[in-house]
């Protein structure tokens, strides 16, 4: 008898109907039996129409916690994290769907791993790495972070064991960009680590939906960086691994510059502070550079 789920699927939403709910169809036509799972659905949005729909699919899910709040923005996702009951929490954002068969591989990691006496930190990369190995042991906190390179600012990837997250100081503070990293990041000295490369997840397109009004811009040239370098100072990350993830980044924020300052993609960003975020960690002709050295090619 199951006395508690084994996985806590928590999504944090602000209530976009034709994002949220082709993510929650995509968890319950898995299949699994519901003991197994639970659904938490955290909305700081203001959507009356999603609001009644997501009333009448938890009422007809009995595994489903739908909570509304008025956390801001990206922190909405701890607050789901707070009233999870699962043994391991996994981030959903609300435009990725499961792929067939992903519930169950969330589900048997956790039978392999939920009565270890040292339980591993992990991160699903969903492919975006393109490793050789679809699954990669690391020892080490700065091996594991060098490895992730910049997409530990990535929430998909996310996911914490609740005794982690249910030990953590009452009062942490949550980096208001990227709070999974913050999360991410207090596991500092596990020694036990893995990336997972199995592709999992399948991400709904855009379209005009408006994602986010926050600076990129100055998430990634400053905030993210930021967070990089507390990882220095501390020792937690060797200047080798602080570099190369510096660099690496840079080739990130070209490509940010690329889609919307140069083809103009469409984008909902704030994107007014790139000459003043770039002047910070880069310098702003180094940042110019390198997304027209890739721009042309070179």
């Amino acid at each position: 008898m199951i006395d508690r789920p084994l996985v806590s699927l928590c999504i944090p939403t602000n209530g976009v109907v034709h994002w949220v709910f082709p993510v929650l169809d995509s968890i319950f036509s898995q299949g699994l039996d519901n003991s197994l799972f639970e659904v938490v659905v955290s909305d700081n949005g203001n959507n009356p129409e999603f609001k009644k729909i997501m009333l009448v699919y938890a009422n007809e899910h009995s595994n489903i916690l739908y909570r509304e709040t008025k956390a801001d923005g990206f922190l909405s996702a701890p607050e789901t994290y707070k009233i999870a009951n699962g043994v391991f929490i996994k981030f959903i954002n609300h435009r990725t769907k499961l792929v067939p068969g992903a519930l169950q591989y969330f589900v048997s990691f956790v039978k392999t791993y939920k009565d270890t006496k040292v339980k591993p930190i992990v991160y699903f990369s969903n492919g975006v790495l393109h490793s050789k190995s679809t699954i990669s042991f690391f020892l080490t906190f700065d091996q594991f972070v060098g490895k992730l390179s910049y997409w530990s600012s990535w929430s998909t990837g996310m996911g914490i064991w609740k005794e982690d997250f249910d030990v953590l100081p009452k009062n942490i503070q949550y980096n208001s960009l990227f709070p999974h990293t913050t999360l991410l990041f207090s596991q500092r000295k596990r020694g036990h680590y893995i990336i997972d490369e199995t592709v999992l997840l399948d991400e709904l397109p855009q379209g005009k939906t408006p994602k986010g009004k926050y600076d990129v811009f100055y998430a990634f040239e400053v905030e993210y960086l930021s967070i990089l370098c507390d990882l220095l100072r501390t020792g937690d990350i060797t200047l080798d691994t602080f570099k190369n993830l510096k660099e690496k980044n840079l080739g990130f924020v070209a490509d940010l510059a690329i889609d919307f300052l140069i083809f103009h993609k469409y984008c909902s960003y704030d994107l007014s502070g790139f000459k003043k975020s770039s002047a910070v960690y880069y310098s702003l002709y180094e940042v110019q550079k390198k997304y027209f050295s890739d721009f042309l090619g070179a």
